[in-house]
């Protein structure tokens, strides 16, 4: 099998004989020879082969141009520099996604702490932090593809520090959902999705790989904090425990910001690249696809600890390994499905590993005891790890290098209405089915999974040119 480059002309959507990664074609149309790592020639992004497009009359010096990017060559595909960059944006999702994965333990300390509020109200802190982590996508991916990730890793981390500190003074409800839910999620929206778009500059035949080992950072967090949260409250009180919290994700952030560092030169300027985009087909699908996948994929992370202290009758103390063991077991989701995607297709993997979470979202309310819903969070952890593994994958291969930020930024903000009422709607399925029946979530969250898959399946089919293929 020969495979196509992984970066398509610009036209307005894929055809089957141009798709840009994955296709069984003659390798000689590609950009990048995925055998050799040798680079095609090029002129403003498009391919000057006589077998493709003409040669283009050189620009004026003065007339920028439409890519402004500096060609140094093919991704290396590895080397120190390359993994460091790996290591910095692991730390990124550590500090946004892994803290954000982590608020099953807020939920259900907030609850019993603070009066008068219901779970509705508390679920908003959360769905806020989720889905900022996505809503400046469509600006900070564009600022990143245009020069400025740098500064803006800078900025958006001081913030961050400074609000998980404040959260310790928060004695409101609209204290903590401006704290934790808008600053925290803002700031992590401005460091999560405009790190991703380095990944592509260092990777290309290991892309897949690469990017589930970034997913790793938010796993982890995922998995230690809770256990570190639990601990700390017990022992030095809330407003301690949030503070040494903000020294451990300030040390990572201070990784992060030495680590991340793009290896494509930039000018300064350059349009966003909303025509091209808003006129490819696969990407759109897949957009709608991982949208819609927010509504309820992560519905289970949210309940897990409350369903097993309110219908298990789980002490505090032990339900919240709950979370722990879904996010411990998502690490083996998101590395193996970084390999296993670079030789299958990351859009094939991700959507058979969605539909599998699917399954086990409808059935998690049905479990008995402890042992039974311990089995199902480590085999739901494991699906759900691949689905954020491999978000950013699919887009990187859909369009052209210097459009990845922007891409994968509009993915992001578009991702960002799920993310922001997800938990909500679930909450109120919750409080108004009568007697906390989590089935009704589990049933409304599991098929809106299985909705978004066949969106997934729509775009493997516009960018492949029918269903047979590696994508």
């Amino acid at each position: 099998m020969a495979d196509l480059s992984t970066f398509p002309p610009p036209s307005p959507t894929i055809q089957s004989t141009r798709v840009q990664s994955f296709v069984e074609e003659d390798e000689s149309k590609s950009r990048v020879d995925l055998e050799t790592g040798n680079e095609v020639e090029t002129v403003n992004g498009a391919d000057v082969s006589d077998k493709e497009v003409p040669a283009q009359e050189p620009s004026p010096p003065n007339e920028k141009s439409e890519s402004a990017v500096v060609a140094i060559g093919p991704p290396p595909d590895g080397g120190s520099r390359a993994w460091l960059a790996v290591v910095g944006v692991s730390c990124a999702g550590f500090c946004t996604f892994g803290f954000a994965n982590a608020f099953g333990v807020f939920q259900a300390y907030y609850t019993k702490t603070i009066p008068g509020v219901d779970q509705f109200s508390i679920a908003w802190i959360g769905s806020l932090q989720y889905s900022l982590i996505f809503m400046p996508g469509l600006l900070a991916g564009h600022l990143s593809d245009i020069g400025h990730l740098r500064p803006m890793l800078v900025i958006a981390s001081a913030v961050l520090i400074t609000a998980i500190f404040l959260v310790a003074e928060c004695k409101t409800l609209w204290q903590l959902i401006l704290c934790q839910g808008v600053a925290i999620g803002g700031a992590s929206g401005f460091l999560f999705m405009p790190s991703l778009g380095v990944v592509p500059q260092y990777f290309l035949k290991k892309r897949s790989t690469a990017y589930g080992c970034t997913a790793l950072g938010s796993s982890l967090g995922g998995t230690i904090l809770p256990i570190a949260l639990r601990k700390l409250m017990a022992a030095v009180g809330f407003k301690w425990t949030i503070r040494i919290l903000g020294f451990i994700i300030a040390t990572f952030l201070g990784v992060m910001v030495l680590c991340v560092r793009p290896r494509v030169n930039r000018k300064k300027g350059g349009k966003f690249p909303i025509k091209d985009i808003l006129g490819n087909r696969p990407l759109l699908f897949y957009v709608a696809a991982v949208s819609i996948m927010w509504f309820g994929i992560y519905n289970p992370l949210t309940f897990f600890d409350v369903y097993a202290q309110e219908k298990l009758g789980i002490p505090s103390t032990k339900s919240f390994y709950v979370i722990v063991t879904a996010n411990g077991a998502s690490i083996i989701g998101r590395l193996g499905s970084g390999l296993l995607a670079d030789k299958l297709g990351p859009l094939n993997v991700q959507t058979a590993f969605c539909a599998s979470a699917a399954i086990l979202t409808i059935a998690w309310p049905y479990t008995r005891g402890f042992g039974s819903l311990e089995v199902v969070a480590v085999l739901y952890g494991i699906c759900s790890g691949v689905f954020v593994s491999l978000l950013a994958s699919p887009t990187s291969h859909m369009v052209q290098p210097h459009q990845i930020g922007a891409t994968i930024g509009f993915t992001g903000t578009c991702m960002a209405i799920g993310a922001l009422v997800s938990a909500p709607i679930a909450g109120q399925i919750v409080a108004t089915s009568g007697g906390l029946n989590f089935a009704a979530v589990g049933g409304y969250s599991g098929a809106v999974v299985l909705l978004a898959c066949l969106f997934s399946l729509a775009s493997r089919y516009y960018a492949l040119g029918g269903w047979k293929g590696k994508f």
